[in-house]
């Protein structure tokens, strides 16, 4: 079967992306669950995991521009409607449980990119189950849990933003609460400037997933697990990104053993959509080096 990398037709945060053909295939993942994916190339195999809200659409960019040589594997944790685990009940196990699944189905250890969201997983992955990593990446990775009181305007600053979205969804105010997050990551008003069935079209998908929160908040990462990661991470961020991410990939930095450090000038926390061209630079030197 031939599909298109962005699989729901939607990027990330909500932007539609163009069709490029790609293989598409449905997994059995260890935990008798079933998981999207999309495939491209050959070669030593490259898992991308997207954000939480978003799709494989995030990584279009990215596809389109890496060289030949490698086996590019797009996680789709939603696709066609297939999640992990239980809705509001959801553990970094159940996507790290994907991932098992991706390396079960390339059958050796796979180099791991992950952003947002999906950087959580990854560092779960490095801390669970290295042996299956070739590599591993985290873009901006949205490890919640690593932030404390101490972290000052970082725990203030997400923690205030989880605690709105939480009112506005107890309201049944999904309109709000989706605009809050959106313009967090992405600028005051851009929500808003989406057209109307796009914005639509994420409000349904959003209410189908539970909450954003409570996963990467009681997430297993800490100083502690981070350091337990036996091989280097690279950590890329952007020069322009918030305090919140800033600081996690500072903390993320700190905790591991060894860590490789890339920050793309200009960019914010989109980095896969806005700097895709940079961001396929310093992945792909990154991985050559790790080979």
């Amino acid at each position: 079967m031939r599909s298109a990398i962005a699989c729901g037709g939607m990027d990330a945060k909500g932007d539609r992306v163009d069709r490029a053909e790609a293989r598409v295939s449905t997994l059995a993942t260890p935990a008798g669950a079933l998981v999207k994916i999309i495939e491209q190339g050959s070669g030593a195999p490259v898992v991308f995991l997207h954000s939480g809200v978003g799709s494989a659409g995030e990584w279009r960019g990215v596809f389109g521009l890496w060289p030949e040589g490698h086996r590019l594997v797009a996680v789709d944790a939603y696709g066609a409607g297939v999640g992990p685990g239980v809705p509001g009940r959801r553990r970094l196990d159940d996507y790290a449980d994907q991932v098992l699944a991706v390396v079960d189905h390339v059958g050796e250890p796979v180099h791991l990119v992950g952003f947002s969201w999906g950087g959580a997983t990854a560092l779960h992955v490095g801390v669970t189950a290295p042996p299956v990593l070739a590599s591993l990446t985290v873009v901006e990775p949205e490890a919640y849990s690593l932030l404390t009181a101490s972290d000052g305007p970082a725990f203030s600053a997400i923690t205030e933003l989880r605690e709105r979205w939480r009112e506005h969804v107890r309201a049944d105010r999904w309109y709000e609460a989706c605009a809050e997050f959106i313009d967090f990551y992405n600028g005051p008003g851009t929500f808003s400037r989406w057209p109307a069935a796009r914005r639509d079209l994420f409000l349904d998908v959003q209410r189908s997933r539970g909450d954003l929160w409570d996963v990467l908040f009681e997430a297993p990462l800490s100083a502690e697990t981070l350091a337990e990661i036996p091989l280097p991470v690279h950590v890329v961020e952007g020069s322009a990104t918030s305090v919140v991410d800033r600081t996690i990939c500072t903390l993320v930095r700190r905790h591991v053993r060894q860590a490789e450090h890339t920050v793309i000038e200009g960019a914010g926390h989109m980095l896969p959509l806005t700097h895709a061209t940079q961001l396929t630079r310093a992945l792909t030197d990154w991985i050559v080096r790790s080979t």
